[in-house]
């Protein structure tokens, strides 16, 4: 439960009044990538999931100026305030790009992170992230992080105790939101969940032209307790991304009348 005020008051404007779930479409991919397909008009395709029913979009700092009058007052902002690029030497050493009271001045409702951890810069990273927490908290703003289990080399491990150890220590350093890969088709994404009490959203990862097994996947981590999703490239560059939205959307809702609707602020 959240008892910080500041927080639960910005948790409603992220949240999916449907559902109950968070539905976040991050779009920081331009600061690794470069202006990568689906994000050359930042404007069209953030109005498109907009519509298709994204609760909350996330983007770096210096695009929200460019959307300030897309974004419609239902749907939240998430600022994104860490990166590194495919050019750096360690693509996988994420810095801080930003702070609390700069997204809040921008109009955001919560502040994102992307930490890596299994590799020779984690100890700095996760410093990152507690500092950040701390700041946070201090503004009543909800935190994500992006935490990943990922070796100087690049490799992802995707395994129930390497998705578990990357939601824990990101709990455990105080985040109020973690993105995780799911589990591969989602298959025992429960296990994940054991002894993690905040919300997990799960990471979509690399476009993916089969979005009926992805659609499972959802399905089955909302089943074994995802608070949602946070889903960049298997929307935004889909060849509609206002109905790919919609289908996560839908995939979701169709959960929920199974398993009960999510309370994330209970």
């Amino acid at each position: 439960m959240l008892y910080n005020t500041g927080k639960r008051m910005r948790f409603r404007r992220l949240i999916d009044q449907d559902t109950g779930a968070l539905m976040i479409v991050p779009m920081d991919h331009g600061y690794t990538y470069g202006p990568i397909k689906g994000l050359k008009n930042m404007p069209f395709v953030v109005d498109q999931v907009c519509q298709g029913g994204a609760s909350a979009v996330l983007v770096h700092k210096g695009l929200v100026r460019s959307l300030t009058n897309v974004i419609p007052p239902q749907t939240g902002l998430m600022v994104h305030v860490s990166g590194s690029t495919t050019l750096s030497p360690n693509t996988n050493y994420k810095i801080l790009t930003g702070t609390v009271s700069e997204v809040l001045t921008l109009g955001a409702d919560a502040i994102s992170c992307h930490v890596n951890i299994g590799n020779e810069d984690d100890v700095n990273m996760l410093e990152d992230l507690s500092k950040l927490s701390e700041e946070a908290n201090d503004f009543g703003t909800p935190l994500l992080s992006m935490t990943y289990v990922r070796d100087s080399k690049g490799v992802t491990d995707r395994s129930v105790e390497g998705l578990a150890h990357a939601a824990r220590v990101t709990e455990e350093l105080g985040a109020d939101i973690v993105k995780i890969y799911p589990t591969v088709d989602g298959i025992e994404f429960d296990e994940v969940l054991q002894g993690i009490n905040i919300p997990v959203v799960i990471a979509g990862g690399n476009y993916n032209e089969d979005i009926g097994e992805f659609l499972k996947t959802i399905k089955r981590c909302i089943e074994a307790g995802a608070s949602g999703v946070s889903i960049g490239r298997n929307i935004f560059q889909s060849k509609d991304p206002q109905n790919a939205m919609r289908m996560v959307k839908e995939a979701i809702k169709e959960t929920i009348e199974d398993v009960g609707r999510i309370e994330i602020l209970s």
